[in-house]
Order: C-alpha cells, then structure tokens, then sequence
C-alpha cells in the first residue's frame, strides 16, 4: 500500500495515460489539486490560461491535432461554468477531453458556500453539464479516485471520443488515501476495433461495384479512426471522386485526382454536384449535418433517394437518422473499410477508371470551378480579397501545417478555398460553430505538434471574444500564427440578416 493525497492519484494515473499538459484557472476550489502539479511539473504542464473555456478549447485543440488526451481544470462556481462552450464544442465534434473542476466541500453542500447554488435544488452542478459531455462523476469517496479517474480517462477515449468531467469536492483534494496500486490504463481499455458486419459489408461491395456512378463522403471519423490510406486505396479501386465534410477536411488528399471538394451550403459546386448525381453514395463517418447537406433540400446537395446509400459510423445512432439508409454498417472505419476493400477486389476488373465518362464530368466540372476563382484569388484589389489571401498562404505554409478555424466566413472560407492534404491539418469548431475556439484551439494543437507550423484564422469578432489568450501563448513562448481574416463586424450575420429581413 502506497499514501498518496486524492489529487497525487489523479496525477499519477495521468502520467501513465500518458496526458502532458493541463490547460486551466486555478481558484479557491482546486488549491489543492494545482499545488500537486509541482510534484509533476516535468511529466504535466500546467498551462495557466486567461479563461476557463479557453482552457477546454485548448485541450480540445491538442487531441484534434494528435489523438492524444489532455485535460483542463477549473475552480468551483463560475469557473466550472465557464467550461460550458468548451464542452459542448468537443462533445458536437466528438473529441476526447478530461475535465476536473472544484466543488463545495461535501460538509458544506446546501449551506451556499462561496460560488454554489443551492436554492432550488440540492447542489448538483452535474446537471449543468450533462448535456455537454459524455458523462459526468461526482468523486464522493476518496478510496474511489483511482477508479474514477481510471473510467474518465477510459469513456473519454473509447468508442465515440468525447469530453468528461470530473466534479472533485474542495476537502477532498487533499485527503490522504492509501491505494494498493495506481490503475494500468492498458490493462482497462478494449484492444482492436469494431468490424463491420461481414454480411452487410458484402451487400456493400456488390451494390458499390455495379455503381455507375459512384462516390465518397469522408467525415470527421474517417480521421479519429486512421482510415485516410483506405479511403484512398478504395476510390481508386472504385474510380469514386471524394467529397468532405467539414470534420473530414483532411481525411483525403486535396490535390489528388479524386478529390471533387466539398458538399453543403458552404461546399463548392463540383462537390454539390457530385453528391446531387451519384447514384451510389459511400458515407463514412459522418452524421449528415445540416451544413453539409444544405438543409436537407433535396437536389441541393443530395438526392437520398434515388441515390443508394451506404452508410458506416461506429454510433449507430447516427446510421438512417438523417436520410433513409439501404445499407447500413456499424463498425470502425478503417476495419470496416479494409473489410470492403477485400471484398471488393473479387468483384472490380483491373481496368483504369481515369477516363470514364463519370471521372470526366467531375474533372470539367472542377475546371470551371477553378476558373470561375481564379480571379478573385488573384485580385490585386486593397485590401485583398479573403480567397487571396488563402491562396497565398496555402503557398507560404508547408504541407503539414495546421490550420484552426472556428465560425462564421472566415470559417467558411477557410473550409471551402484553403486546401490541405493530411489528416489533423484542418481543425475547426464544426457543429457547435463556436466563436473564440481559434486562438486557445491553436496553443492546444501547437503544443500538440510543436515541429510544425499552427496558424490561427479567426475572424475579427471571434478573435476579439479569445484576444486575452495570446497573452497565454507569449507567457508560454508558444509560437502560433494568428491570421485575423477582419470583415468589420459580425459579417457572417449580417449577410443572413439581409436576405431574410432586407
């Protein structure tokens, strides 16, 4: 039996989780947690930020750039509160964090303590966050941190990734506890990954090698599950031009031959126009968000149906929920997806695909795209047009740079007119479009990533909303980019405003 304080424990299970750094505001509510850090400061890094929801989206930043977990703490009262958006953010785009906030001492719970609510109800912060994380626990027993912690860090990575959080009660944080061991995190994690049904993968195979027309949709699993390599081996079996969703920027190879863009309101039109005209249609990883399907307009974006769709997410939730599915397959992606590769090489001839009549439709209708751009990215116009100033940073930076967006048009264009061609280059706050994620998001996958370049493109409003955390980065001497994309004023908004009230 080893003594160590609560706050030891949660330390030390971190250190074999392998977590590097803590983004958070100490307060009167975690003294005791922060002071442990000492101990660990070689091993953890406290990143003291300028604002707790900063602190989320920084931890957020910093799993979407490396897969890896990292956590945030916060103080008792409005600094838990604080945590809200930062949570809400990650879980809408399913990524892993750990949070840990301060909580009245449990001899004082109902008394209204400094920074508790009480009056209505018995103190129960966690119903504040349900709906913003995974799942919460409240630490009401010492003896039981190691479990807890071990859960937390386990929920937060296994499955659908997502936040957690972790309600720590002032008096405990210190308390003494004897444990007879700190948990293995690999001796609590399930190894491999979820196959796909072998039934409904064959159906698949068969249904995508009579396609006449087929096609990909990449989404944001496509990138947590390491499946770039397969989506790119089957569109080249299939002779499938790829589209992306804003979470599966990244997943595919901008500038190979098959990439046809982006689908949605925002997308481009190839992209629309592939998804509105295949008559088979590969969804991997993807909810069908209203953004990328422009509202569920039929014939905007898709046309499901006629359109056959085959439909692979590892939540099977999200499989049939926003258009009807004819086959749908709960799995793993990159499993799932080599799965219908080897049934597929039984089916497909070894004939090239690169003259079809389908693949030079798309090409044409990418050239006019193209054209149709051209001038605006090369407008000498002052001051330079948005897609200007993309096209020329896409030319400074290297190939591997991150860029983080966050919401509105500089979100959009980002999105639409920057091109990027690895997995985790393009990190953006996508279904909770939360404005201020830029900046904090950027320190998180800087530190993350410290070998290559991480810019910040946020636009004016949203970066005026984190400003105070490029202090954060100075104090740090953490070397982000910040490229202020200003359209003087809520722009995004406005234009809206202007088609439904001028």
């Amino acid at each position: 039996m080893v003594e160590y304080t609560t706050s030891e424990v949660i330390l030390e299970y971190l250190v074999r989780e392998g977590v590097s750094y803590a983004f958070g505001v100490p307060g009167h509510g975690c003294t005791a947690f922060v002071d442990a850090f000492y101990d660990r400061r070689d091993e953890i890094t406290p990143i003291m930020v300028r604002h707790e929801q900063a602190a989320a989206h920084a931890a957020d930043g910093y799993y979407r750039a490396s897969g890896r977990l990292a956590m945030c703490f916060t103080s008792i009262g409005p600094g838990a509160t604080n945590l809200v958006t930062g949570l809400a953010t990650a879980f809408v785009d399913s990524s892993a964090l750990l949070a840990i906030c301060g909580c009245e001492p449990q001899r004082d719970v109902e008394r209204g303590v400094l920074q508790a609510i009480y009056r209505h109800y018995e103190s129960d912060f966690k119903n504040i966050m349900r709906f913003a994380v995974k799942r919460v626990w409240s630490i009401q027993k010492a003896e039981r941190v190691p479990e807890i912690i071990a859960r937390a860090c386990k929920e937060a990575t296994t499955g659908r990734p997502g936040p957690v959080l972790v309600e720590f009660p002032i008096d405990l944080q210190h308390r003494a506890v004897e444990v007879p061991g700190i948990p293995s995190p690999e001796k609590h994690r399930p190894k491999g990954r979820i196959l796909g049904d072998p039934v409904m993968v064959k159906e698949a195979a068969e249904l995508l090698a009579s396609a006449e027309r087929p096609a990909i949709l990449v989404g944001g699993g496509v990138i947590l599950s390491g499946a770039s390599d397969e989506v790119v081996r089957l569109a080249e079996m299939l002779g499938a031009p790829v589209l992306a969703t804003m979470m599966g920027k990244g997943a595919f190879p901008e500038d190979h031959p098959l990439f046809a863009g982006y689908a949605g309101w925002s997308g481009t039109g190839p992209g629309n126009e592939v998804a509105r005209s295949c008559d088979v249609l590969l969804a991997v990883g993807t909810r069908f968000a209203d953004l990328t399907c422009s509202c569920y307009e039929p014939g905007v974006t898709f046309n499901i149906p006629p359109t056959r769709l085959i439909h692979v997410d590892l939540d099977p939730l999200e499989i049939g929920k926003n258009y009807p599915t004819d086959i749908g397959i709960v799995g793993d992606a990159k499993a799932t997806l080599a799965m219908l590769i080897e049934a597929l090489a039984s089916l497909l001839g070894k004939g090239s695909h690169k003259d079809s009549p389908w693949i030079r439709r798309v090409k044409e209708a990418k050239e006019r795209w193209e054209a149709e751009l051209e001038p605006i990215r090369s407008s000498g116009k002052a001051p330079p047009t948005v897609p200007r100033l993309l096209k020329e940073l896409r030319e400074f930076l290297n190939r591997d740079a991150i860029v983080v967006g966050e919401a509105g048009w500089a979100q959009i264009f980002l999105f639409q007119q920057f091109p990027v061609y690895e997995p985790r280059t393009h990190i953006s706050s996508g279904g909770f479009s939360t404005m201020g994620f830029a900046v904090p998001a950027a320190i998180g996958a800087k530190l993350a990533q410290p070998g290559r370049q991480v810019v910040a493109c946020p636009g004016d409003g949203g970066f005026l909303m984190t400003l105070h955390e490029v202090a954060t980065a100075v104090q740090y001497g953490i070397p982000i980019v910040i490229v202020v994309v200003n359209n003087l004023g809520w722009a995004c908004i406005r234009d809206l405003q202007w088609i439904q009230c001028a």
